[in-house]
């Protein structure tokens, strides 16, 4: 997931096709942005941070996840 912070305030925003009428895009580009088919404009990024209230930074902030651990310590957690 590349912006887990920006696809948390869209899904406690609304529907996406109200979402894209907001930023004045169509719901099939904000589907292939959110996807990451393609990128986002700053345009894009400017409005949906005013659309959403919240900061350009945090929405757009990318998370990297942690390091999985190897399936030998989970198999031993439990013993």
């Amino acid at each position: 997931m590349k912006f887990p912070h920006l696809l948390w305030a869209i899904t406690n925003w609304g529907p996406h096709y109200r979402l894209a009428q907001a930023i004045g895009r169509s719901e099939a580009r904000l589907s292939r942005c959110l996807s990451g088919r393609t990128n986002f404009t700053q345009e894009e990024r400017s409005a949906l941070s005013r659309v959403l209230r919240y900061s350009e930074s945090w929405l757009f902030e990318e998370v990297e996840p942690p390091a999985r651990k190897p399936f030998t310590e989970l198999a031993h957690a439990g013993a």
